[in-house]
């Protein structure tokens, strides 16, 4: 039996950023011993909106409007408590990448009820953005940087950055290996790195399944089925128009903060990248089971085609 999802209000896609509730989803995982390697690849991106920058009529509008719409409330929230996410090295220049909605001050544009103007309108967040900052490393060697955006595309919610280093410093940057996802298959064992609220973290999990589509935000079906022998009943996602495989499930337990975290396979490369989680919001129905968060991310694939358009050099897996 399958359901066809709209964002309807009992199921809700969202972004690993922009809800508290995400982190109770992220079930405990025993975590490997942290790769040296790994630890100075991944790293905390936080983003800082100035609420100025987007214009006294803009700030007079959200204070006068009570009760607020959707919209106005995510706004205001997002406004006022800015952005945490995750990001990861992709060449030893100082290039970066992460998600689109990190900077965006945690906004995950598609999966909001927002009218075409609406959607519209959100684009000055991008000019509103006052600081990038990245943290690079922990302990004595831990190291804080401003970073600029190089490359933003949020249809595939991918954005670059790049941090240069103050004359003197001389910390290198490490690269994580992008393979390319062709050959993912469901079983496949993964890795989420990234910064959910209690810190750094490593967890296991494998590919559910993958995601076809034409593109990274094109909606989703949710498939039901029943192991015949306990009748434990689990929920996995596909895609609902033709494509390549630009998303999958996993599950790899995220929290809030994990979005733009990679995900690596067994041979430490990386395979895609967190970025979303459906979630059950309201009482579970018979069309509308209960479940806990499904942890998605965008295909490495996705993100190597993101980043040679945008001119990105990058650290190249061996296949």
């Amino acid at each position: 039996m399958s359901l066809l999802v709209r964002l309807v209000p009992a199921l809700q896609f969202v972004c690993l950023l922009a809800t508290p509730q995400a982190a109770a989803a992220a079930e405990p995982a025993s975590a490997p011993a942290v790769d040296p390697a790994l630890r100075t690849a991944v790293v905390r991106v936080e983003s800082a909106i100035d609420p100025a920058s987007l214009g006294p009529e803009f700030s007079t509008h959200l204070a006068d409007r009570q009760p607020w719409t959707p919209y106005e409330a995510e706004i205001g929230r997002r406004l006022h408590i800015g952005s945490t996410g995750t990001g990861f090295f992709v060449s030893a220049k100082g290039h970066l990448v992460t998600n689109a909605h990190v900077l965006l001050s945690g906004v995950r544009y598609r999966g909001l009820h927002f009218t075409r103007a609406e959607w519209d309108s959100m684009a000055v967040l991008l000019d509103a953005i006052r600081d990038i900052w990245v943290t690079v490393g922990e302990g004595e060697s831990e190291r804080v940087y401003l970073a600029t955006p190089v490359a933003i595309a949020e249809d595939l919610d991918l954005a670059v950055l790049r941090v240069s280093p103050p004359p003197g410093d001389t910390t290198k940057f490490t690269p994580l290996p992008i393979a390319s996802s062709t050959h993912l298959q469901a079983g496949d064992e993964v890795r989420a790195l990234g910064f959910p609220e209690d810190g750094f973290q490593i967890t296991r999990g494998h590919v559910l399944a993958l995601i076809h589509g034409a593109r990274v935000h094109d909606e989703m079906q949710l498939v039901r089925s029943a192991d015949p022998a306990t009748g434990d009943e689990t929920v996995t996602v596909t895609g609902t128009t033709a494509g390549p495989v630009v998303r999958f499930q996993h599950s790899a337990p995220t929290g809030h903060g994990s979005s733009g975290g990679p995900l690596i396979d067994a041979r430490g490369r990386v395979v895609g990248v967190a970025y979303a989680l459906l979630t059950q919001r309201d009482t579970p129905t018979a069309n509308a089971p209960q479940m806990a968060g499904l942890n998605l991310a965008i295909t490495s694939d996705v993100l190597r085609r993101f980043l040679k358009y945008s001119a990105i050099s990058f650290a190249e897996a061996e296949q």
